[in-house]
């Protein structure tokens, strides 16, 4: 069944260009002209996903999403505001009512066709059912901070959601000082938090769905817990049994890692099915490193499961590659270049370089390494419906061929 859509605009031109956009793909959709409107038909009959215009009389539609957000029925309903309006303060005060996501006019219609697809794809998740094979679990981790385990995790996940157009689940498992949500600019409505306030046996896909916030890359989220009191009441029990609900539901995992073994984090690391053990080129962060391969040897992880990374993240000199590699008796899988300046920018705005710059040298880099790590049996094959991401990687590829051909 076709997913319902609600748009709401005092303009019938607006709604009429919009109903014909979103209907041609395939969806059903039903018309307000005003927010009292909108309210009672969502009452009758709560749509799969709302699109509201802000000036509008009586009630604008910031106040029509806080009203929707108050309904039990609406409050995880996905909300994008249309609005001619584009300011910082515009987009803040929309996240702040509770919408998911924000769209100037005039609207390109193939832009409002991806964020609408991006927002259902959980109702075609449970459609279809479990038919794909269990997720691919990656955890990225390191004992030092201030290495960029944060950057790797939140590009690598916009990576394969963008490289396989499918959506691709973050945790942010850093309970204590998380930033998985922020370095997408994604308002923290639901976190970990709400799962340590229900007992195990109630959480299910439903509730789980619920509490993953969206990003319109086709990342979900599972954002650390807003308070330190809730951040402790989430036991590794709780945290093995939203794994489990969550590769049922996602073809990718990715964990973001606190910087110790933990219980929880080493229900992730048990989990995984590849660790990237990130570092810097200095003699504290190889010296963690070093101990982390220690644990990983002790509890049995074989050598193929860990890579290392290196972050160039600081720009003097540091300790060669040959010298880190001598130390820790293991190659080096992948380096980082320094791009300071645009990672700290992507950070401030909350957006990732992968999708705010992917024809760059580092969105390259993050496109190929989110491939480099993708299922193997996945990457063997051409998609049906190749992704842009897809494209270009496959031309970097053919290029680099070229070049080691002749």
């Amino acid at each position: 069944m076709p997913a319902t859509i609600l748009i709401v605009d005092d303009n019938e031109l607006n709604l009429r260009l919009a109903t014909r956009v979103l209907e041609k793909d395939g969806y059903q959709t039903t018309t307000a002209l005003n927010g009292f409107e909108a309210l009672e038909l969502c009452d009758q009959n709560p749509p799969d996903l709302a699109i509201l215009d802000v000036m509008m009389p009586d009630m604008d539609g910031y106040e029509l999403c806080r009203r929707m957000r108050e309904n039990p029925k609406l409050k995880h309903t996905p909300i994008i505001i249309l609005t001619a309006l584009s300011s910082v303060d515009d987009r803040l005060q929309a996240f702040d009512v509770g919408a998911d996501d924000f769209l100037s006019k005039p609207f390109v219609p193939a832009e409002l066709l991806a964020r609408v697809k991006v927002f259902l794809r959980h109702l075609e998740v449970r459609a279809v059912g479990n038919e794909n094979q269990m997720a691919r679990k990656i955890a990225v981790f390191s004992l030092r901070g201030g290495v960029g385990v944060s950057t790797l995790a939140t590009n690598l996940a916009a990576g394969m959601s963008q490289l396989w157009g499918d959506e691709t689940a973050l945790v942010d498992m850093a309970f204590f000082n998380g930033q998985s949500a922020l370095m997408f600019d994604l308002p923290m409505r639901n976190t970990w938090g709400d799962l340590a306030q229900i007992p195990e046996e109630e959480i299910d896909a439903e509730v789980l769905n619920q509490v993953m916030l969206r990003h319109s890359s086709g990342t979900r989220v599972l954002a650390a817990p807003r308070s330190a009191v809730n951040a402790d009441q989430i036991s590794e029990e709780k945290v093995s049994h939203v794994f489990e609900l969550l590769q049922e539901q996602y073809p990718y995992i990715i964990y973001d890692l606190p910087h110790d073994f933990s219980a929880t984090t080493l229900v992730a690391l048990d989990s995984a099915d590849k660790i990237l053990l990130l570092i810097a080129p200095e003699l504290a962060s190889v010296r963690a490193a070093g101990m982390a391969l220690t644990v990983f040897e002790e509890l049995g992880y074989p050598d193929e499961k860990v890579e290392l990374v290196l972050n160039w993240n600081f720009q003097s000199q540091g300790l060669p590659r040959g010298e880190i590699e001598a130390a820790l008796k293991r190659k080096l899988s992948i380096v980082i270049p320094y791009v300071a300046d645009s990672i700290v920018t992507a950070i401030t705005m909350g957006k990732p370089p992968i999708l705010s710059m992917p024809e760059t040298p580092l969105g390259a880099l993050f496109e190929d390494l989110a491939f480099r790590w993708s299922a193997p049996e996945q990457k063997k094959k051409r998609p049906e419906s190749p992704t842009d991401a897809w494209r270009r990687i496959a031309e970097r590829m053919r290029k680099r061929a070229k070049a080691a051909s002749s």
